[in-house]
């Protein structure tokens, strides 16, 4: 096995894409818990 700390910042790409999914993952999670928060509110 060899250490190549090179292999790191070329799968930089790789991690952005997966921190990129997972933002708009939560991103779309938030927003439709807003919409539906505020479409099932009781106006009293």
């Amino acid at each position: 096995m060899s250490f190549t700390p090179m292999n790191f910042f070329a799968n930089m790409i790789y991690i952005l894409k997966g921190e990129l999914g997972l933002f708009f993952a939560l991103g779309i999670i938030a927003l439709s818990t807003i919409v539906l928060n505020k479409v099932f509110t009781d106006k009293e």
